[in-house]
């Protein structure tokens, strides 16, 4: 059962679709409490199935060590071992007898916000209470939190663990945290020397964001600045390449500071020195005690000319182990990465730490790229304003973030899709989608790196006004699924650019002359029962006939050439679809005056076909399909052009019977929705939500 404060993790706005085809990641076999149960039960300790006690659950490719695994309980290490000694908000880890993994980095970045930590471990976990070497944790995954599910055994080599460990010998919470870490990718090795962005965003389920510290001194630091005011956390390092060769990863430079460690950012200041002013930024060494030894260390002289009162506001005298201060320049010139990881609202509201700065808003949107329907590419692909569109609209400078994550895979042999985020200015209260001749005609306000990543991010500031954002892959036709996801430090308006599902019913018609009308009348009569109806079997050869002599028109003469009635090809099942459109009686058939209105109908949409038929003739675009649908009377929403798409569509072209099955069930759909008694019973969002269930229905019977 959810608890309350299960309830506000979830709290972050979302552009939902009721289609959507997003699948969840939980394990839908069998629940923790009912694994726990039956273990209990049987008085035997759980042994996980699908990560076991052996070397493949820690090396990706074969075990390369000669030494013997051995797997340990904590109860066979300690005599009194205890999920927690003290709760979560100290991370005291110590590194195992295989090395750091990249959790060590990302608790290094949660000692500013350690309730964050407390969302990935349940409730009620402890060795005293029906224990049965049962644990479960928690981890962001693809805009959702996924249960992982372990038993207790743990690995060991030579004696030592070979993983990380606390420093309390009787709490063990952080290996068996690891462990769930570590069956998450699949084994240990994939998360030992990995990136802090991706484990600190698998513990938060923040945007991740690295920046090149040399590219741009001057952007780094306005970042810095900025995401010190609100709810992000940052994380530097020196990249290795720095070092000499042949050395261990944590290379100690003579000024005192590591390579290959994140150091946490824990505070920013430009403080008064003498007449002049001094930019100095606080880290925090999150393995040892080593500290930086250069200008603006403890020792260093240039805190004498600084009042007490800044010293204390700066917390000069009473800084936590391993942390200290240094000037920005040494700072810029010497850490090569800047990692951050921008909160959500829901993370600002479980950490008071945080909550003395700025939160930010943010709106999400689970979405997909489909050939033919929204996967238009990039800008010189000429069908950039068929991909998704979203509408912002700020009411002053504001700070925006923008991320567009890919559903990614554990295994890192899968290459990701190359894609970006596009931002245009935007009419203001724009409400359909936006014409192609808009973006040939403006030029971009911003693009995120086009580049195939987990995860692309724009730090953008913006003026006043309204833009659109277009997520898009850098070629036409690439599939994929994709979370939008869109943070700013203040209120603003963000929703999908649609249209409104809505039909002119009356609309028609194709005007026949006299002598088609005689034509098709003597073919009717020639179909028809004895009550002078036809059924689809009867349009479908009406529709098809071809006259004994090589004329091209159907149903007409051989010396007819001026006729607007072509021959169409359609199947029973279509035909018979078709005649539900007239048939008022529900028997399946229809009389003349009923033939007529169809037959009106059948040669308009057949014309407007022809308008945007591609090749041959033969099959039209499907990118084309909502201009033809709304010559044939009909707007569509963006669900309802997708649901036509996955229907009627070969990847990105429809046939002529693939477009008429599109138009006549629109037709029925609304005529059904016209004909409802509750239209007018019911408010505006059920009418909407009716309405959709109609088309959905018709779209997929």
């Amino acid at each position: 059962m959810a608890t309350k404060r299960d309830e506000k993790f979830h709290s972050l706005s979302t552009l939902n679709r009721s289609n959507t085809s997003i699948s969840s990641y939980r394990n839908p076999v069998v629940s923790f409490e009912v694994l726990k149960e039956r273990a209990y039960v049987k008085g035997h300790l759980y042994e996980d199935p699908d990560f076991p006690a052996h070397y493949s659950a820690i090396f990706a490719h074969g075990c390369p060590i000669k030494e013997p695994i051995i797997w340990k309980r904590p109860h066979e290490l300690s005599k009194k071992p205890t999920f927690t000694a003290d709760g979560y908000s100290k991370f005291d880890v110590l590194p195992g007898w295989f090395g750091e993994t990249s959790l060590c980095s990302a608790f290094s970045c949660l000692t500013l916000a350690p309730n964050l930590v407390t969302r990935c471990i349940p409730e009620g976990q402890e060795f005293d209470n029906k224990y049965s070497g049962i644990f479960h944790f928690k981890f962001w995954r693809f805009g959702e939190w996924t249960e992982v599910i372990i038993d207790d055994r743990l690995p060991f080599c030579s004696g030592q663990p070979m993983f990380s460990r606390g420093k309390d010998s009787n709490e063990f919470w952080i290996p068996l945290f690891e462990k769930a870490y570590a069956k998450f990718y699949m084994c240990y090795e994939n998360i030992t020397g990995g990136l802090l962005q991706w484990s600190l965003q698998d513990l938060t389920g923040g945007i991740m964001q690295t920046f090149g510290m040399q590219e741009d001194e001057r952007r780094t630091q306005s970042i810095i600045d900025k995401c010190m005011a609100r709810s992000s956390l940052i994380g530097v390092s020196i990249n290795i390449s720095n070092g000499p060769k042949n050395v261990n990863k944590n290379w100690q430079l003579p000024n005192g500071l590591l390579t290959g460690i994140t150091y946490t950012v824990t505070g920013y200041a430009e403080i008064p020195v003498g007449e002049h002013s001094a930019v100095i930024i606080r880290l925090r060494n999150p393995i040892n005690k080593l500290e930086w030894n250069g200008i603006w260390s403890k020792s260093s002289t240039l805190w004498g000319n600084v009042t007490n009162d800044m010293k204390e506001r700066l917390g000069h005298e009473n800084l936590d182990e391993g942390e200290f201060w240094m000037s920005y320049g040494e700072f810029s010139k010497i850490f090569t990465l800047l990692e951050v990881c921008h909160l959500s609202p829901e993370c600002w509201q479980l950490e008071p730490k945080i909550q003395h700065r700025k939160k930010w808003t943010a709106v999400g949107a689970h979405r997909q790229w489909h050939r033919g329907y929204n996967s238009g590419g990039a800008l010189d692909t000429g069908l950039l304003a068929i991909n998704n569109q979203f509408y912002m609209e700020l009411q002053q400078h504001s700070c925006v973030v923008i991320s567009i994550m890919q559903r990614y895979h554990m295994l890192r042999e899968r290459i990701p899709i190359t894609c970006s985020v596009c931002v245009y200015k935007a009419p203001r209260e724009t409400q359909p989608k936006l014409p192609q001749t808009h973006f040939m005609q403006s030029s971009f306000v911003a693009m995120i790196d086009m580049k195939a990543d987990r995860e692309n991010v724009g730090f953008l500031i913006l003026p006043p006004g309204s833009y659109v954002v277009l997520p898009v892959t850098a070629k036409c036709g690439v599939e994929g699924r994709f979370l939008l996801r869109i943070y700013s430090d203040q209120i603003s308006h963000v929703r999908e650019l649609d249209e409104v599902d809505t039909a002119e019913l009356t609309i028609l018609i194709q005007h026949l002359d006299t002598e088609t009308i005689h034509v098709l009348r003597r073919r009717f009569l020639l179909m028809c029962n004895r009550y002078e109806e036809i059924d689809g079997n009867g349009l479908q050869q009406i529709l098809s006939y071809r006259e004994p002599t090589t004329s091209s028109a159907l149903c007409c003469s051989p010396e007819r050439e001026r006729s607007n009635i072509q021959r169409l090809f359609l199947s029973l099942e279509t035909c018979k679809a078709a005649i539900t459109i007239v048939d008022r009686g529900m028997n399946g058939r229809m009389n003349w005056d009923e033939f007529m209105g169809l037959i009106q109908r059948l040669t308009l949409w057949q014309h407007i076909f022809q308008k945007f038929t591609t090749g041959n003739g033969s099959v039209m675009d499907t990118y084309s399909l909502r201009s033809a649908l709304k010559m044939a009377g009909f707007t569509v929403s963006n669900k309802t052009l997708e649901a036509l798409v996955l229907r009627y569509a070969a990847k990105d072209i429809i046939p002529i019977e693939g477009f008429v099955n599109s138009v006549i069930k629109l037709h029925v759909a609304h005529q059904r929705y016209s004909m409802s008694s509750s239209k007018s019973e019911v408010g505006k969002k059920e009418r909407i939500k009716f309405l959709q269930e109609l088309l959905f229905t018709a779209v997929y019977s």
